[in-house]
């Protein structure tokens, strides 16, 4: 289908394109900081992926009113030599706004009465239509009230990413409000839109000839110029020591909301500019000369309970268009002050000091994991060799707990041939969340995107779709589901010393199945109680963890089953590149993986050991003689540097 036609008939509200689609709101798109790469943590949890805004300066896909489209975008920034960074996705919302205004604003304008509900954002915002404009004037007013209109709701915007609204929670979006690029790249936007607007081609496809001649004149450069721009600017506008969603990503910010909004151009010693910077306008007047601000009021009430961060002077009122000045000089002079502090040391403690440190990636989130394992395993007097490996799609080692995704192993012994085992998810304790602010509780797993308040100590763990298989024996063994309760004696969970020393209890149950083709199948419901520890030293080189526990079938208690497992690792970081940090320029290492190497042995005892199916010792034990026992040397690399 081609780009929708944006066209209105007289005395209609609504708008619908040359196929018959209906025009809606337009649609959001994400925004970015304003960074090179960006590396993410998520409330405590670092994720091993680096986010890169930065486009090619032709390369920015084809524009899409409708969402049903919005994969042929490409979103992100450029830099401009005459306009500075300009952010793609908030050029595209503020056109696809403004255009949307446009359309809605003619019938009403023609009335001089009438009520735009714009939709929840911090706040219910509404655009009342005051008075009547001449037909010769409506479309011309119209379309400069819609820059106009669509720039202040821009300007809204930023105001509550400083106040704390979030969508989702531990992801506030400080780190974007007034970055140099943002209010020009609106204000450009809402500008681009009109002219799209009212061209006689399809909107999307005036609005791709818009956008490439916009960045032309202004002087787009490369891919690889405006990544050199970036960082010759990290320091002074944005700093690379801090991860998303940290607020000190962002160093400069501009307040300019006009009646003109200029660019911020880097110095000439970055990069040089080329011609006069273009200065943007925020209408003022109408066709005829008349105030556009007596064509309309804004009604903003805000949702206090959903911004951390709202200005206690300013609760229980409602704001118009005239207020958004003194909101943003009391936001501004608040960025000031946070800043004064920082200089003074009084500003909190952040993760600067910590990347390049093992500590801050052993605990966090893990995309892909490959372990190797040697060594001996045996049954009474007969030892043998036994040798193997796992690979893993997600791993999670975090404060409101831990998770695998998609662990499948594989290993080989003289005893029992090649085996091979898969599980699709698996956690040892999963923390409920006390939000620190509301006091709401929020399940295990969701807790893990923050924040949390400190000292939680029940839990939940599991595991679901878990199989076993013995390539000699041809036995099978299935354990569908597995749940246990959690009780943690140093109620540390959720807070910083959990990553240090753990003392875990579960109790709960599990069902297993099993099968032979000469014993046919058979299914086994147990109880399970089992107590873990884990300690890892300041640094969190070294660890050690183990486990203890029994278990029973409830049908028939004697098939008992005592486990235990003792590890030593040594952990340390690979590769990737030292970076110089631009605050305290002390160095630090970015790697690409965290690797680790131990120890472990473990003991098992299973009174029916055809029924074994192993649960807290090495992955696997014998099937025919009750206790079985394993060392084994571990080697694991999980990779922390994946670049999207």
């Amino acid at each position: 289908m081609g780009g929708a036609v944006l066209t209105v008939s007289p005395g209609d509200a609504r708008a619908d394109d040359a196929d018959g689609v209906t025009v809606e709101k337009p649609r959001g798109r994400p925004c970015c900081a304003l960074a090179e790469d960006m590396a993410i943590n998520l409330a405590s949890t670092h994720v091993p992926v680096v986010l890169g805004g930065v486009l090619p300066a032709h390369g920015i896909g084809h524009h899409s009113y409708l969402r049903a489209g919005s994969n042929t975008e490409n979103n992100g920034f450029v830099y401009t030599r005459r306009g500075g960074f300009i952010d793609l996705g908030h050029t595209r919302d503020n056109a696809d706004i403004a255009a949307y205004l446009s359309l809605r604003l003619r019938p009403m304008l023609r009335r001089g009465e009438g009520v735009i509900d714009f939709g929840p954002k911090g706040a219910d915002r509404r655009i009342r239509v005051t008075r009547a404009v001449p037909e010769a004037e409506l479309a011309r007013t119209s379309d400069l009230l819609a820059v106009r209109i669509a720039f202040q709701m821009s300007i809204w915007t930023e105001l509550v990413q400083y106040y704390g609204l979030t969508k989702f929670a531990g992801a506030e979006e400080v780190y974007s409000s007034f970055t140099p690029d943002d209010l020009y790249s609106n204000l450009l936007g809402a500008h681009l839109g009109i002219t799209a607007l009212e061209s006689d081609v399809p909107y999307d496809h005036a609005m791709d000839v818009a956008l490439h001649t916009t960045l032309d004149s202004l002087g787009v450069v490369s891919k690889a110029e405006t990544r050199r721009t970036l960082d010759r600017l990290a320091g002074s506008w944005w700093s690379p020591d801090f991860a998303w969603p940290s607020r000190d990503i962002a160093i400069l910010r501009t307040y300019g909301i006009g009646p003109e909004v200029a660019p911020s151009l880097a110095p000439e010693e970055v990069i040089a500019s080329h011609g006069k910077p273009l200065v943007l306008d925020v209408p003022e007047s109408g066709p005829g000369g008349a105030l556009l601000a007596d064509d309309y009021k804004l009604e903003i009430v805000p949702h206090e309970n959903e911004m951390a961060r709202f200005p206690a002077v300013e609760k229980g009122k409602t704001f118009d268009q005239q207020d958004l000045p003194r909101l943003v000089e009391e936001v501004h002079a608040a960025f000031d002050a946070d800043e004064a502090k920082a200089k003074n040391g009084e500003a909190p403690e952040t993760e600067a000091g910590v990347r390049g440190e093992v500590a801050h990636y052993l605990t966090g989130i893990r995309l892909f994991e490959l372990s190797g394992e040697g060594g001996g395993h045996g049954s009474g007097d007969d030892t043998t060799g036994v040798g193997g490996g796992h690979v893993l799609l997600l791993r999670g080692d975090t404060r409101g707990g831990d998770f695998a995704i998609l662990r499948m192993d594989a290993m080989h012994s003289a005893e029992r041939g090649t085996m091979a085992g898969v599980s699709f998810f698996r956690s040892d304790a999963l923390w409920f969340c006390h939000d620190p602010e509301t006091g709401g509780i929020r399940p295990p797993l969701v807790s893990l995107l923050g924040p949390c308040g400190p000292g939680e100590w029940l839990g939940m763990s599991g595991a679901l779709g878990e199989a076993l298989h013995d390539g000699g024996t041809g036995r099978t063994a299935l354990r569908p589901v597995a749940l246990s309760g959690v009780l943690n004696p140093l109620r540390n969970g959720q807070s910083a010393s959990y990553d240090a020393r753990r003392l875990l209890l579960h109790v709960g149950g599990e069902v297993e199945h099993i099968w032979t083709e000469e014993g046919g199948a058979r299914t086994l419901p147990r109880a399970t109680s089992s107590l873990s520890f884990l300690l890892r030293n300041a640094s969190r080189h070294l660890e050690a963890r183990g486990d203890v526990g029994y278990r029973l079938d409830v049908a028939k208690p004697r098939d008992g089953v005592f486990e235990s497992d003792l590890k030593l690792a040594y952990n340390f970081l690979l590769g990737g590149r030292t970076v110089t940090t631009s605050r305290d320029h002390q160095e630090r290492l970015d790697p690409w993986a965290l690797a680790s190497i131990g120890v472990e042995g473990s003991y098992s005892y299973f009174a029916r050991p055809a029924n074994a199916y192993p649960e807290i010792a090495a992955p696997y034990v014998s099937t025919d003689r009750p206790g079985a026992y394993q060392v084994l040397l571990t080697g694991t690399i999980g990779l922390e540097a994946l670049s999207f």
